[in-house]
């Protein structure tokens, strides 16, 4: 779907359709980023390297992150080791991004000794989310079709409050590309960030709309 947006954007995060290779659209939102915008490309193993390269070209090779959302359900293979993880690229549209650790901020195992050196007991979580948990397919925060089965490839808050908090304060703009069920959009209106949301099927755009409405 082709939206225009005539607003400076802080951040684009874009959960896309993970096999497709056509990254065309992703020009499209990088020149909506304002300077110093951060760019975030949520994928699987069938389209990393592709998505990487692209955005080290268009970005200069400013990378910030490439973190790795860990779970431990699915199916397995009958050979090989399962892959229970999604591929989190962050690119910054310049070096001056904002950037508030504080907020996201874990428990240390070492707290209480003398290796937590800083005596706080807490630590910017590392790149690889193992902490976060499973999104359980009975969690309260799933949205169901008219079907009622689970919508395909919906996000956590929790995982979306790690991914934000950091990159963004209270008033800017996150844009959202494939919104989905606009879990992003729920985020932002709880947390008091302004949300532009895009979604071509039309019945999961209404579960998004009427999601955000609720609150």
């Amino acid at each position: 779907m082709d939206v225009a947006i005539d607003k400076p954007v802080d951040l684009v995060f874009a959960d896309y359709v993970y096999n497709n290779l056509d990254f065309s659209w992703v020009d499209k939102y990088w020149n909506y980023l304002q300077p110093n915008g951060i760019f975030i490309a949520m994928t699987d193993d069938s389209s990393i390297a592709e998505m990487k390269i692209y955005l080290d070209k268009i970005s200069n090779r400013n990378k910030v992150s490439l973190c790795i959302y860990k779970q431990e359900w699915g199916g397995v293979p009958r050979k090989g080791f399962p892959s229970k993880h999604d591929y989190i690229l962050i690119y910054a549209k310049g070096k001056d991004y904002k950037w508030y650790g504080d907020r996201i901020q874990i428990p240390k195992v070492t707290a209480g000794t003398k290796f937590d050196k800083k005596g706080t007991g807490m630590k910017t979580p590392c790149s690889v989310f193992d902490d976060l948990g499973n999104f359980s397919t009975m969690s309260k925060e799933r949205i169901k079709t008219k079907e009622g089965k689970n919508v395909r490839w919906q996000k956590p808050l929790k995982l979306l409050n790690r991914l934000m908090l950091p990159f963004t304060d209270d008033g800017d703009l996150i844009v959202d590309p494939f919104m989905g069920v606009a879990s992003l959009g729920e985020w932002c209106k709880k947390n008091n960030r302004n949300y532009i949301g895009v979604e071509d099927k039309e019945e999961i755009f209404q579960l998004g709309e009427k999601r955000i409405k609720r609150i």
